[in-house]
């Protein structure tokens, strides 16, 4: 029996546009009963390198349930599980786990209350990379009182992969946190990964652009329309997008300094991040 239950815009009559060059600025001004509007763009910069070794941090949200134990499995299993989630990791990319649990919930010599996770099998999938295939150790034993969670760490070998990641080794630890199928757990993966002949790209994105600008507002509004450029580009990736808030376009507030936040994030989840002003005053 298993312990485990299933658990308006608003226009203005005037335009402004503003394009950087160097440290000047040039502006034409045009009246049409449109917003103001202010734009700014400055060329891209350079980027960086990559590294030859990955240390892995891997913490992951899964989701924890049933599955039928298929032929093979050691006789002491009680139950075995799937735990699926994925997370953008540094140096590989966006990543899902499956990991196939096997439990044993009366393991000889443990004491009540317990159980021990045994040897079984996960995969890493890596988002338009490949794939890599891990041998998990098993558990000692591990108290379990329910409803309390399920707290546990085991060893891991990397065994092989696929894709980019073909002759993968490495070892390491996963801690695992878990209340059971049916509810949110966490897997936290850590250790070394080696594959032959690659090189993980550990260098973030330059985000370009990302300069304070200064702009007068027509009498007697309230508020103007300001469009930015701001890029980024990876030494591996070449150009990726910016997320930028507030983002170009938007009214900002007359007499008021305000942060745009930006980032920008490459094929191997490595995030760069800026921030500019945009200051509206008063004509």
């Amino acid at each position: 029996m298993h312990m485990w239950s299933r658990g308006k815009e608003e226009g203005v009559p005037f335009m402004l546009e503003a394009v950087y060059r160097g440290r000047s600025w040039s502006a034409a001004y045009a009246c049409a009963g449109c917003a103001a509007v202010v734009c700014a763009s400055l060329a891209p910069l350079a980027s960086g390198s990559a590294a030859d070794t990955l240390t892995l941090t891997m913490p992951v949200r899964i989701a924890d349930d049933f599955r039928t134990c298929p032929p093979g499995t050691p006789a002491e299993a009680t139950g075995c599980f799937s735990r699926k989630g994925a997370a953008d990791v540094h140096g590989l990319g966006r990543v899902e786990e499956s990991w196939d649990p096997v439990v044993d919930e009366t393991p000889a010599g443990c004491g009540p209350a317990s159980l021990r996770f045994l040897p079984s099998t996960a995969r890493f999938t890596v988002s338009g990379k490949g794939a890599i295939d891990v041998q998990v150790n098993g558990s000692d034993c591990l108290p379990f009182y329910p409803p309390a969670p399920v707290k546990g760490a085991e060893t891991f070998t990397v065994t092989g992969g696929s894709g980019k990641f073909a002759g993968a080794s490495g070892t390491g630890t996963v801690d695992h946190f878990s209340n059971g199928p049916g509810a949110p757990g966490r897997d936290t993966w850590n250790g070394t990964l080696v594959v032959p002949g690659i090189e993980f790209d550990l260098t973030p994105p330059t985000i370009a652009g990302a300069a304070d600008i200064r702009v007068r507002a027509p009498r007697n509004t309230k508020r103007i329309r300001v469009r930015y450029h701001v890029g980024a580009r990876d030494d591996v990736d070449g150009a990726v997008p910016v997320a930028c808030r507030p983002k170009s376009g938007s009214f900002f507030p007359v007499g008021r300094r305000t942060v745009v936040r930006c980032s920008a994030t490459d094929t191997s989840a490595n995030t760069q991040t800026a921030q500019f002003a945009i200051t509206v005053r008063p004509r």
